[in-house]
């Protein structure tokens, strides 16, 4: 039977190829990210309308065409941007968006996967197969294309992972687990990999056998050696609220000190935050913070250490 394409499918399919190709040759800008964001929250399904059209994307294997790649001779008219080879990309795929769900039946793109990332940003839900995934600040992922798919290759930063039934399998470059309607967050920094583990069964293998949670646990994963060292320890229900609380953006914190807060908070925001005197920073934080708001987290901060702040379109200084 033909597939039913509905209006509102098309729409979507066709908002999709449009910010594929938006993103072919350079970065987003900030109101475009914004904008880009704004319209994945709009409908769960507009993830995976945009994971079909990377897919059609590349299963065209689009050259750059001569004529459009070489050196403009005359500069371009007045009020009117100089365009490359992208605008004849972004002309051409919202054409073809309608065919995109029946390409995804080829196995050209059964395998392959798309990235997900996140700069000094917000920590952003994305719903995902019985659950949903939220990637943290300054993180990268990699997902599957292929709807029935689910493998998830965890390259930076933190991943977290809310599955209400179904498998899900996160892999680094030395550890996969395999969960089963499991709650948990993956940390991968150079410091080493941490898995906090909520709720649901969450299995991993290594050389010494197969290693099984089904109740609240940190592991720390420690190199020794060639082989990897997993140190273990329960988590209360209050150590879950103060862990989980980065997904609604929210940053908690428990007797900590300044320099740490600090350092907890840098990933979401492009300010910088300093210290002037260094007696401070062994100062402890105690209190819940919205992510989203610096300037708040920092008179707040002022005010429970009783020092003063300087704030500025650049940076945020604590003084004594």
């Amino acid at each position: 039977m033909p597939e039913d394409r509905s209006a509102d499918s098309t729409t979507r399919d066709t908002t999709a190829a449009y910010w594929v190709t938006q993103q072919d040759t350079q970065p987003l800008t900030g109101k475009e990210r914004q904008d880009f964001e704004a319209w994945l929250a709009q409908d769960a399904r507009n993830l995976g309308a945009y994971v079909r059209a990377q897919a059609f994307f590349r299963h065209l294997n689009y050259q750059t065409s001569p004529s459009l790649s070489r050196p403009q001779t005359q500069a371009p008219a007045v009020g009117r941007p100089h365009r490359t080879a992208k605008i004849s990309r972004r002309r051409f795929l919202p054409l073809a968006a309608a065919s995109i769900g029946g390409l995804m039946l080829c196995d050209t793109a059964r395998d392959q996967t798309f990235s997900l990332e996140r700069g000094h940003e917000l920590p952003r839900t994305y719903a995902w197969h019985q659950g949903v995934i939220t990637l943290d600040a300054l993180t990268t992922a990699y997902l599957p294309e292929a709807p029935s798919g689910t493998g998830i290759e965890m390259i930076n930063g933190r991943l977290g992972v809310q599955l209400h039934s179904g498998i899900v399998s996160v892999s680094t470059d030395t550890l996969r687990f395999t969960g089963k309607a499991a709650d948990f967050d993956l940390t991968r920094s150079p410091q080493g990999l941490r898995l906090q583990h909520y709720a649901g069964t969450l299995i991993w293998q290594t050389p010494e056998g197969q290693h099984q949670l089904t109740t609240p646990t940190a592991v720390d994963f420690i190199k020794s050696g060639r082989s990897l060292k997993a140190n273990c320890r329960p988590l209360s229900s209050d150590d879950v609220i103060e862990q989980t609380a980065w997904r609604q953006g929210t940053l908690v914190l428990n007797d900590t000190t300044l320099q740490t807060a600090l350092a907890r908070f840098a990933p979401y925001t492009h300010l910088q935050l300093l210290i002037r005197d260094p007696h401070l920073a062994a100062s402890r934080i105690s209190g819940s913070f919205a992510l989203a708001t610096p300037e708040d987290f920092a008179l707040s901060i002022a005010r429970m250490i009783r020092c003063r702040v300087e704030i500025s379109n650049k940076g945020i200084t604590f003084t004594a």
